[in-house]
């Protein structure tokens, strides 16, 4: 390395400071636009038997407690979330989830081949929501009743809908 000329090392230096700072301060800028960032996920019940453990997690339900085996991959990812409602049903109230097309391509092929398996709602990884598959989902539009108390689904819906908007604004890859 030569010495005699520091010039370029220091300028060097200089510029990768910078660069650094301006990325940490865009950074911060993403960073706390969502209070409550919510990561919504649809996943599927997980079938057969699981030899080396490694193609399935397990996730418990807060409420019920109930406890099912996930694969690994979800059916339908956060950036391919369109939309999320409360919406009221015969039995109480319920989340819709409306997905992109191919979303609804994925969600139509599961709903096909796993037939009597559940498709559970994460959202942060932790599973809020289950519906066991009965028939095909045709229309990219997924129900589900949600394990969280009544007063505080509108606002989780809210946090939901600003988190899509978010993620796919600024973190879509």
């Amino acid at each position: 390395m030569n010495l005699r000329n520091p010039y370029p090392l220091i300028v060097s230096l200089l510029t990768s400071i910078l660069l650094l700072t301006g990325c940490l301060e865009s950074l911060e800028g993403y960073k706390n636009e969502i209070e409550n960032m919510q990561v919504p996920r649809l996943m599927i019940e997980s079938r057969g038997i699981d030899y080396g453990g490694g193609s399935s997690n397990q996730v418990t339900l807060p409420i019920s407690g109930t406890t099912i085996k996930l694969e690994r991959e979800p059916v339908v990812a956060e950036y391919d979330i369109m939309n999320v409602e409360m919406v009221k049903v015969e039995l109480g109230l319920a989340i819709m989830i409306q997905v992109s097309d191919k979303g609804a391509r994925e969600l139509y092929r599961r709903s096909v081949t796993n037939l009597g398996s559940r498709i559970v709602l994460t959202v942060n990884g932790l599973a809020i929501g289950a519906r066991r598959l009965s028939g095909t989902i045709e229309d990219g539009q997924f129900f589900t009743f949600v394990e969280i108390p009544e007063e505080e689904l509108s606002q989780f819906v809210l946090d939901l809908k600003a988190s899509i908007i978010e993620l796919q604004t600024h973190y879509k890859y």
